[in-house]
């Protein structure tokens, strides 16, 4: 069977974008699964493994009301560590291997693969952290800005809470540019913020609305991999044994497996949100299409 090649620079429409996101994902799923089941599963298995170890004792934690002995406590905060940071940077590297995967798609390679996935992503892996460091520190100095306001009424206090949501909301939306054009672009941090800011003017609410529709099914459908966990802790507090935490464990392993594997459906939208608009406020795509008049169409085979 011959497919023609998605056009990622390409003006879309709501609807457009969102059938984009599985049409990528139906013509692309067996280098796209390989790549981020191959290079995100082992990290979210690890964290998923500990995550499971420290919920099967979250009894015994809550039980012990500051009493419990030093080990057992040092042995929990070693295993939630260990868990957020596996998770974290398994957050981290599935949205870099993402825009990796499609700026080596957007520009023609035909055989997409961990190794030039990787080329192209690890460069980024510490300018992200900058960036996700830099945005905390932006949204901690926005909060103390915002509740050194005069006010410590009930209502003041509401509507201190309330703006600070907006703003949460109003940067995160912003910035959610930054990362496709750090891998896309090859560009640095502080030019990917600006560029996301200017990206984003006059297409906030759509960028919003994309994200929050996409997510809503992304978070239904996590549901569905979270529920063995939940049913594999309830087995173990009955049971108390290590079989219930071997259960819980390999729940905790499903449940983010699966989890992460759904977030790259956002992952992906942002992606056709950040081509969508710089098509429209670039032309990018359109010179290509010029330049390629009178050239056999590139395809590929299915």
């Amino acid at each position: 069977m011959i497919r023609k090649k998605i056009e990622l620079r390409e003006e879309r429409d709501f609807g457009q974008k969102f059938n984009a996101v599985f049409v990528f994902l139906q013509t692309n799923f067996k280098p796209f699964i390989r790549v981020i089941g191959l290079t995100v599963g082992p990290l979210a298995l690890v964290g998923g493994f500990f995550f499971g170890l420290f919920f099967s004792k979250m009894s015994d934690l809550i039980n012990i009301s500051g009493g419990g002995s030093a080990p057992k406590v040092m042995s929990w905060v070693f295993e939630m560590f260990v868990s957020y940071f596996f998770l974290g940077l398994a957050s981290l590297w599935m949205m870099i291997a993402v825009y990796a995967f499609m700026a080596e798609y957007d520009s023609g390679n035909e055989n997409i693969n961990i190794e030039a996935v990787w080329k192209r992503g690890k460069g980024k892996i510490w300018p992200a952290i900058g960036f996700g460091i830099i945005s905390v520190l932006a949204l901690i100095f926005l909060v103390a800005i915002i509740f050194v306001f005069p006010g410590n009424t009930g209502i003041a206090m509401v509507m201190k809470f309330l703006l600070v949501y907006v703003a949460m909301f109003y940067i995160m939306i912003s910035l959610s540019l930054v990362l496709p054009n750090m891998l896309i672009e090859n560009a640095g941090v502080f030019e990917s913020i600006e560029r996301s800011f200017i990206l984003i003017r006059g297409k906030w609410w759509s960028t919003f609305g994309l994200l929050m529709v996409v997510g809503l099914i992304t978070n239904f459908a996590t549901v569905i991999f979270a529920i063995p966990f939940y049913v594999a802790w309830i087995v173990s507090l009955l049971m108390q044994t290590t079989v219930g935490e071997v259960i819980t464990v390999t729940g905790s392993c499903i449940m983010f497996l699966g989890s992460f594997l759904l977030m790259t459906l956002p992952t992906l939208a942002i992606g056709f949100q950040y081509f969508n608009l710089v098509e429209r406020k670039e032309g990018t795509g359109l010179l290509k299409k010029i330049d390629q008049l009178g050239k056999p169409d590139n395809i590929l085979d299915n």
